[in-house]
């Protein structure tokens, strides 16, 4: 039987929330407070944490940062469930490393639809060669800040990185997506890069193609700037504007 973890302060509502895990067949657990939810994840993995973001202790973004940080438990899905509805809320939910945000008050199909994504995503985990795309300009719901810290969150999980190799990856992809975000912001139709992982036993491949101008940006310091910082988190960066494609590659075997 699957579980899950409910970090949740309100007891009525934490009540609810497992009858409804409860309908899709999920045994689940209630933790009251943020230092409950650590000290429960200690000794156990649950397939899905559903956390507050207002706790009496800790924040549910601290909570989630910790979560994320660790080896054991940054594959398990985060769902954030707040009443927290704005913007920024979802936004920094992402920053600090949640794979789903739900509002309240929510209807037990968006309950459902996270378990949904949750479990793809647990599913996806499992694979020897995962692959996905991901937007680099940023978007209004923070779905680049999702992907991103998914891709983290499986490089952490998936190889045997140390911690400061998987940050200064991250680094290099953040700065990627800075500079393409703000040339994108000053020329809002212009066509907007993506970016496309492929995750092995053996390596890390980042494939980032469509629009390229966005190299030259000047308050990054051009093409060769840019190109320094990548390389200094992946061992291979390789540049191809026939192809308008740059790829970063690391490897561990």
């Amino acid at each position: 039987m699957p579980t899950a973890l409910i970090v949740e302060d309100e007891p009525e509502a934490n009540k609810l929330l497992g009858m409804l895990l409860k309908l899709r067949g999920y045994q689940s657990t209630a933790a009251f407070s943020g230092a409950e939810a650590l000290s429960y994840l200690k000794d156990n993995t649950p397939d899905v944490v559903f956390l507050d973001l207002m706790l009496p202790d800790l924040n549910g973004y601290e909570v989630c940062r910790a979560i994320k940080a660790s080896r054991t438990d940054c594959l398990t899905p985060v769902v954030i469930v707040t009443a927290r509805v704005a913007t920024e809320s979802r936004i920094e939910s992402f920053r600090a490393g949640a794979d789903d945000f739900v509002s309240k008050p929510y209807t037990p199909d968006q309950i459902f639809l996270a378990l949904k994504q949750a479990e793809d995503f647990r599913g996806r985990t499992g694979r020897p060669v995962i692959e996905d795309v991901a937007p680099l300009a940023e978007l209004d719901d923070g779905e680049t800040l999702r992907k991103l810290a998914q891709l983290h969150n499986l490089v952490l999980g998936r190889t045997p990185l140390g911690a400061d190799a998987v940050e200064r990856m991250n680094r290099a992809i953040e700065g990627v997506r800075a500079t393409i975000d703000r040339w994108a912001t000053d020329r809002p139709c212009s066509e907007s890069a993506t970016l496309r992982y492929e995750l092995t036993p053996t390596q890390l491949a980042l494939v980032i193609g469509g629009q390229l101008d966005w190299l030259d940006e000047e308050r990054s310091g051009g093409a060769e700037a840019v190109l320094d910082a990548a390389r200094d988190g992946f061992d291979e960066v390789f540049l191809d504007r026939d192809q308008t494609r740059l790829t970063l590659i690391k490897t561990w075997a």
